[in-house]
């Protein structure tokens, strides 16, 4: 087997670092597809070729999107965080350090440099194209070559950037028939792929639910909230534990979390997953519960999960340093402020608007008895709120709390022998596009442009069938994004879609019935949560908050900084 010379010597992201240190700034060009490639990586992810060469950009960007991290003057002050698009086409997140973080706007022409933020290397820009300061050069030689002292590996001058697609221009509306519109024109999806007559549609059905109690549980583990949530789903059930022989769990505590789920239960299970790919895990798990039923893999699946994040510590999943690191953005908040700031820049969308989903939330959480926020919210409270990181204030923001939920499913013919009223799932898809920010093809859409169609797809539904939607609303651009991804409004509409009590109880579409994670309850891992809401108002047990004669449910879950998207159908026995 050849090797070949990528594949020798210092990593990639080695000898990114290595050239940082010697003041120059790196990128890759594929040689077999012509494309620019940043972060620093083996294989090409265009066209998965190994033949990347180093390059030095011409250093001309714009910044495609930009946020303000609010910090206290005594910690150092405020500071821009942004995600810049070099000349050659990929994007990073940096800052623009020659100017006050309220001053770098969306479209202004930046150039890179190699500085220093506390003590490490790192690329930022200026806005001042003449600007040169002694700590923060601009690269000197540029376009010369450079070997970095590695053997075999040499950077030459950037290619000439090559046409590509507009970028950032915008999805659509979502349909059962699996088109989405990109730009004006309609494409085909991946949904196109899954037909009506699905054979998982319909083949699974949840028995029982299960929630703990919400809010500050002092003095419980984790574990011990999920029991309480796993001990109400099985008596829903009327189901021995012992029954179960199907886990799906994963939380951001336990690596080996369906494991732990099996000892501290005394569970024998003949079908383990522990899968996780962020908050949406548990929506996935719907997917992968189904699929192990239906082939007999497993007869009783429990999805589980509980989390002490108020009370005790929270615990964010590990990740190891990328090169966006060195920049300090407060995630999660700052991927999604990112999202937030450039979709207000192209489309529009305005503070009141975001503040709107905050306040419906809060609407439907005065009805929900369990809901941990159920005092009234205005728009312009949410506005004078405390800000966290621009465009975002606190209220913007979801709850930090302890909870847990559980869910049961069985293969649709034995769902009837059960005391509750059967929820069929009718379709359920998963899609992802990026796992760090800067990654993301477009912040203004998120892989649920692909995975509601294919999910409406399976369950031979389109959202104008649906009477009630659950979303991962973790931050209020949340809810916008995903109605437009969906399919509820067309792309660049959604925040005058939410306005107007649109969303709220009584307008046309009820959305996060329970008061999402944004009032009801968010312990860092939301989709459990919107699931069981959307079986509970499909039994009709909702109470003040029951929409009437609900029948479809949609559910969207999401996972990482909008890195996975999971959609989902639930229906009653009357959609089948």
């Amino acid at each position: 087997m050849s090797t070949l010379p990528g594949f020798q010597g210092p990593g990639p992201t080695q000898i990114y670092q290595d050239a940082l240190a010697q003041g120059r700034f790196l990128i890759q060009h594929c040689q077999s597809c012509s494309k620019h490639v940043f972060y620093p990586r083996l294989l090409c992810p265009h066209c998965g070729g190994a033949t990347l060469e180093w390059v030095e950009p011409c250093g001309r960007a714009v910044v495609y999107s930009t946020s303000v991290v609010r910090r206290k003057p005594e910690k150092g002050g405020d500071y821009n965080v942004a995600l810049i698009e070099l000349e050659e086409g990929p994007r990073l997140l940096s800052r623009v350090v020659d100017m006050a973080p309220e001053a770098v706007t969306i479209g202004m022409e930046v150039r890179a440099g190699v500085g220093s933020i506390e003590g490490q290397a790192a690329v930022v820009f200026y806005a001042n194209k003449n600007r040169r300061d002694s700590a923060l050069p601009l690269p000197p030689h540029a376009g010369e070559g450079w070997d970095g002292g590695n053997a075999g590996l040499s950077a030459s001058p950037s290619p000439p950037p090559q046409p590509s697609p507009a970028r950032g221009g915008g999805g659509g509306a979502a349909a059962a028939g699996g088109v989405v519109e990109v730009g004006g024109a309609v494409e085909a999806s991946s949904a196109a792929i899954v037909h009506p007559e699905h054979s998982l549609r319909g083949s699974t059905a949840v028995v029982g639910v299960g929630l703990s109690r919400f809010g500050d549980l002092g003095g419980r583990s984790h574990m011990e909230i999920m029991g309480e949530a796993v001990y109400h789903a099985l008596a829903e059930a009327g189901l021995s534990i012992h029954e179960v022989d199907g886990i799906f769990a994963s939380n951001f505590v336990d690596q080996l979390a369906p494991l732990v789920v099996a000892e501290y239960f005394g569970i024998k299970p003949t079908f383990i997953d522990g899968s996780n790919i962020g908050g949406s895990s548990f929506v996935n798990s719907l997917l992968s519960a189904s699929l192990a039923l239906r082939h007999g893999l497993c007869n009783v699946a429990l999805i589980c999960y509980g989390a002490n994040s108020h009370s005790g510590h929270f615990a964010a999943p590990a990740q190891a340093p990328t090169v966006e690191t060195v920049y300090q953005p407060r995630y999660p908040i700052q991927a999604y402020a990112l999202a937030a700031a450039r979709h207000m820049h192209q489309y529009g969308t305005t503070a009141e608007q975001l503040a709107a989903v905050a306040v419906a939330a809060r609407q439907w959480a005065a009805l929900n008895p369990a809901a941990q926020l159920r005092e009234p919210l205005t728009i312009s409270e949410v506005l004078s709120a405390r800000r966290i990181v621009d465009p975002f204030g606190i209220r913007d923001c979801c709850l930090v709390s302890d909870g847990g939920g559980a869910m049961l499913l069985v293969r649709a013919e034995r769902a009837r022998d059960f005391p509750k009223p059967p929820v069929y799932v009718l379709g359920v898809a998963a899609r992802s596009t990026h796992n760090i920010i800067s990654a993301m093809p477009d912040l203004t859409t998120t892989a649920a442009a692909q995975s509601a169609p294919a999910a409406f797809a399976m369950a031979g539904a389109g959202p104008a069938d649906i009477d009630v939607v659950e979303l991962y609303d973790a931050f209020t651009i949340n809810t916008i994004l995903f109605l437009e991804d969906m399919g509820f409004c067309r792309k660049g509409e959604g925040g005058a879609f939410v306005s107007g009590g649109n969303i709220a109880p009584g307008g046309s579409l009820p959305v996060n019935t329970n008061g999402g994670g944004l009032s009801c309850v968010h312990p860092g891992m939301y989709g459990m949560f919107l699931m069981i809401e959307a079986v509970q108002q499909l039994r009709g047990e909702c109470g003040a908050r029951q929409v009437a004669g609900a029948e479809l449910a949609a559910c969207n879950g999401n996972g990482g900084y909008l890195s996975s998207q999971v959609s989902a159908v639930f229906g009653t026995a009357a959609t089948l």
